[in-house]
Parts: C-alpha cells; structure tokens; sequence
C-alpha cells in the first residue's frame, strides 16, 4: 500500500513533511523574484549581516522543531529533507542564479491522491527545490507512490508578463507552484496568478483524468494559503482584506464562510518582507476539529474557538521575513479520506 495518500487538507492527518530554514540563501534579484514579489528594475538584493541571518535561521528552525514536536504529540509521522547547502551557481539555457531554501514543501511538491507530483515553479531561484526532498520522493516511490514531474520549465525573459500593471505569467509553458491548488476530494481550484498559468492548470487536469475536475480561479495574487482555507466539509476561513461573498469560488458559496480580517504583523528580519500580514491566517488542519495556528493570531485562535475548532497555538516568528507559514512549510503525505466530491 502507497505510504501516500491524501486528497484533502482537513482529513485526519497521519504523515507529513516540515521542511527547513538550514542554509537558507539570498539569490539575487533576478527577472523571475523581481515578478514574483513585485519589486522595481533597480532592485538587486538584501542587506542583512551574516550574525542576522544566522539569528532568523536559528529561531525558524526552533519554531518548525515546535510544530514537529506539536504534531508528534497529536500522532502525526513527521519526516524532514535531508540537509542541503544552497548558494551554488545554478545555470539553466540563458540564465544564471542560485537556489534559496527547502522550506516549503507545499510550493514545490503536489500530493493527489497516492500521486505526488513536483511543480513547475516560475522562480528560477527555485529550479531544483525538490532536490532536498528526493530521498524521500524515492522512499515513497518504493511504497507504491506514483512520482510524476511537470515538464521541466526554460523560464525565458518573456515568460514575465504584464497584465496592465498586474503581473502574469505567460501561456509558453506549464507553470505552477503546487500551493496554489485547493484540494477538496475530486475537486481542485488552481489559482491563475503569477504563481500559476492556465497552461499549468490545463496539464494537471490532463495529468490527473477524468476522476478529477480542476477548476481555474483568481482570487489572489500568491498562494491561496493567505487567502482561503478548507477547515472541513461546508466551512471555509477567508481572507475577509481580499474576497467577498461574490469572489468566493462559485462552487463553494453555499458553504459557511468565516471572514478573518485581523491578522496580526509578526514584522520581518530582512530589507523586505516575502510575504503580507495575511501569512498570519497560514494554517495546518490536523483534522477537521483541530487547527494549528501561529501563537502571535490570538484574534484568529478566537474565531476558530468560537466555531468549535480546537486552535492549538504554535510559535513562529519569521512567516513574513521567508514567505511561509505552517502550511507553506509542511506537505500532507497522508490524511485520512477517500476520493470524493465535497461540492
């Protein structure tokens, strides 16, 4: 029996990835980061000292040891990549960069069903993120998994395009990373933005058949982790600054929706932050009664109280400064579930 298996992200939760800040690298700014996050032509890089870095790291890595240890507790499987040095020069057809960071697994990594598929991710800093991942890609392989990758992208100078002034991502080839899909059992709503292309929607439907519908939506302009949540089958937490009732995807509307609109500034301990205050609401499911949360989100803890949820508080100081919070940083490997349609 595969050791993969999930379908959803509110299933009992029974195995997982956390990834790691260990060695995390500041590539330069290059086309790709510069449309990622929005930043102007003159922008080169990060002015932070060594002993600073070190520092972030260090307390990054006390926090995921955090949750680790917190699921652990709650009788999750939790596995780790193995150790990586990033910063080495890395050159693909015209251009050059180097890798950043095995963080975040649910970037890179896709997991449907007993499939796990590796992301054609837009950044080039990001080419081989899956790498410190690998040997357990293998391990899962040799349990039975289906280990598939999207086509390997070129990331040419056109592929960063312009939507008036809205960055987009050019039709030249797939293009996605696996945390702008929202899994619902057969359903998945894959966010179009500059994280994600129609053509990497259109590959993943043909990738996946017939027992899977993937619906393209665009409600944000980043991951969907920032902006809608699954809690459990009817419920939804929404990012209350982005979306309306309206904007809600339309197969979901008739779903209860909790409106989150105060998301605490955990700040950030680079030049610019990676990501907005609304990495605050980057929550991980352990099932569909318990939430984990960053301890700093009281105002969040007390609306999923409030609704019945058990919110378990877990620190984590440096969401904005990386661009990632528990969700980013974890990848469910296996929840309980079957394949069904939830809408």
């Amino acid at each position: 029996m595969s050791s993969v298996r999930s379908f959803n992200d509110f299933g009992q939760l029974e195995e997982i990835v956390i990834g790691s800040a260990e060695h995390f690298h500041i590539p330069d700014a290059d086309a790709s980061l510069r449309h990622f996050f929005g930043l102007p032509e003159d922008h080169t890089g990060d002015q932070v000292t060594e002993s600073d870095l070190a520092r972030i790291i260090d307390e990054t890595q006390e926090d995921l040891q955090a949750l680790a240890d917190t699921l652990t507790s709650f009788g999750v499987t939790v596995r780790r990549p193995a150790p990586a040095v990033h910063g080495s020069p890395l050159t693909v057809a015209d251009w050059t960069t180097t890798a950043n960071h095995s963080l975040m697994p649910r970037d890179c990594l896709l997991v449907v069903g007993e499939n796990i598929i590796e992301a054609p991710m837009p950044v080039r800093a990001r080419y081989t993120e899956t790498f410190p991942f690998r040997g357990l890609l293998a391990e899962y392989f040799a349990s039975g998994a289906n280990w598939l990758a999207a086509p390997r992208p070129r990331l040419a100078d056109a592929t960063y395009a312009y939507d008036g002034d809205t960055p987009v991502l050019a039709e030249i080839e797939p293009l996605f990373d696996a945390a702008n899909l929202l899994r619902a059992g057969s359903d998945l709503f894959f966010n179009v933005s500059n994280t994600g292309n129609r053509t990497g929607a259109a590959w993943l439907r043909r990738v996946l058949g017939p027992e899977f519908t993937v619906h393209e939506i665009s409600i944000c302009d980043d991951h969907v982790g920032t902006t809608l949540h699954i809690l459990r089958p009817g419920v939804l937490l929404a990012n209350a600054g982005r979306l309306t009732p309206e904007t809600i995807p339309a197969p979901l509307r008739n779903w209860k929706i909790l409106w989150f609109d105060e998301p605490e500034d955990d700040g950030y301990g680079l030049t610019w932050p990676r990501a907005s205050t609304w990495i605050g609401m980057n929550i991980l499911s352990v099932n569909e009664e318990t939430v984990i949360v960053p301890a700093k989100q009281t105002e969040l803890a007390r609306q999923l109280e409030k609704e019945g949820f058990t919110a378990v508080p877990v620190p984590y100081r440096h969401g904005r400064t990386f661009g990632g919070g528990f969700h980013c940083c974890s990848l469910d490997v296996r929840r309980q579930g079957s394949l069904e349609s939830y809408v």
